[in-house]
Order: structure tokens, then sequence, then C-alpha cells
């Protein structure tokens, strides 16, 4: 049995159609960028989540190891072929890509080549099997894998985030990665996680709730402002977003005035005691 047959047996019970599909291309310092982002997602995200790590570590299963301390979604660790499902996190052997079709994803030999090209690889596979499904995720790294994976994504129809190089550890592969491609977001790395939960919603009901503090649906707001500012070039996802900001306010409105209500009524009570 593959730690990827074990790791399924603690989760969801059969695979689960996918909205969404995200991949998260990395080098230097990508394992702290990684673990970032995931802290910030929830359980039920309407997407299947593809990492894949440049360089060796420890051992073959450090990395979903490690990630499983800061990672709600249950996690996969792709050895040799899985299939795809929603809400789960699949993580790649560092070093080695892997391709898309019907369903599954399969991870390729590992080839030495050079310079490096394995998120160019997985990002082109990805655009190529599921196009506009696609979000594609540039952070940390030396030299330029991943620039022309993100741009097969933006051809495609994708979404096309990268990290914020003057934030970034190592700042070669978000820079190269945004040379001559208008990508739709350039994000500071805490920004990105809940980027992601926002536009994986783009065709799911986004539920805010009254529960939810009125600091939190503010920054959420704010982050919301952020992304209208850079998603001209995607008319279908501004409409989304700014929705989403519409019902938002309103959600912030009427915590408002229950807390107006709530607060006259106390007040009310404690004049007339």
């Amino acid at each position: 049995m593959t730690s990827g047959e074990r790791l399924r047996r603690k989760g969801q019970a059969s695979p689960t159609p996918f909205a969404n599909l995200i991949v998260v291309g990395a080098s230097a310092g990508g394992y702290h960028a990684f673990a970032e982002i995931l802290k910030n997602l929830s359980a039920d995200m309407p997407a299947a989540i593809v990492i894949l790590l440049h360089a060796a570590l420890r051992s073959p299963s450090f990395l979903r190891e490690s990630l499983a301390r800061s990672s709600r979604l249950p996690i996969i660790e792709v050895e040799h072929r899985e299939p795809l499902r929603q809400g789960f996190l699949f993580v790649l052997p560092p070093g080695r890509s892997a391709i898309f079709g019907q369903g599954v994803i399969t991870t390729e030999q590992e080839i030495l080549d050079r310079p490096l090209s394995t998120i160019n690889r997985l990002f082109a596979s990805a655009a190529t099997t599921y196009s506009k499904r696609v979000i594609g995720v540039v952070l940390t790294g030396l030299l330029r894998d991943g620039a022309e994976g993100l741009r097969a994504v933006h051809e495609a129809g994708g979404l096309t985030i990268v990290q914020n190089p003057l934030e970034a550890e190592y700042p070669d592969m978000p820079t190269n990665a945004m040379e001559g491609l208008p990508v739709t977001f350039c994000l500071n790395l805490a920004e990105i996680g809940p980027a992601l939960e926002l536009l994986v919603r783009r065709t799911a009901r986004f539920e805010t709730g009254l529960t939810v503090a009125v600091r939190t649906l503010r920054d959420r707001a704010a982050l919301l402002l952020r992304l209208i500012e850079q998603s001209f070039r995607n008319e279908g996802t501004r409409e989304f977003l700014n929705n989403e900001l519409a019902s938002l306010r309103h959600e912030i409105q009427a915590i408002d005035d229950l807390v107006k209500a709530d607060f006259a009524k106390t007040h009310l009570n404690g004049n007339a005691g």
C-alpha cells in the first residue's frame, strides 16, 4: 500500500469532482512559503491543489510530513499516479514534475535537465488539460522555472498569481515570471492564501455569515479591493470580485446594525433600571 493510499483512507471515501485546479511552484525558500499559504486555506476548498518544490529535502516524505503541520487539507503524496480530488493537497516528490490527464496526476520520471523546467512542465500540462479552471502560483526561487508555465496558464484563460518579488526570500522566479507576462495578481505571501480562498469560489457560494468578526470581514474587504485593482485583464473574475465585495459590505452593514441595536437596547434597559 502506498503512502498516498494510506492518506486517502483518512480523508474522503470517494473522489469528488473539482471546480478548480491550483498548481503552485517554488524553489529556494519554498518550504516556508508553502507553509504560510497552507495555513490560510480551509478544509472545504472547492479545488485540487498540487505543489512542486525543486530542491530535494532530507527525505522524499519530509515535505509532506512537514506541511501536514500547516494544512487543514488532507495530503496525498504522489508517488506514481493518483486520481485528483477536490479538497486535497497533492505533494509531488521534490524535483520531479507531473502531467495531468483524465482526472489523474502522474509523476514523470526524473529528468535532470538544465536549466530546470519541472514547474514549467507541470503548469503547461495543467493549462492544456484544465484551461480556465487552473490557477497558477509562482513563489520564491532562483532562476526562471515557472515563467513559461505561467504563460501557458494565462494563454489558456486561467488565473496567474506571483509572489511579490520585493518580499520573496529569493526574487528570481517571481521576477522572471512577470517579465513580459501580464500576471493577474502580484501579491505578498500573506495575501496569497486568502486570495486563493476567494478565487476558488468564483462558481460557488461564498458564505461570510454574521458570526464572523467584523474585523475579519473588513480585512477580507480590503483584500478584495486589492484584487479588484489588479483584475482588469479578466472581466469574469473582476465581476465575481465586485459581487463578493458588495455582498461582504452588506454583511458588514448588517453586523453593524445588529451591534448598534444591541447597544441601544442595553443602554435603554440600563436607563430603565
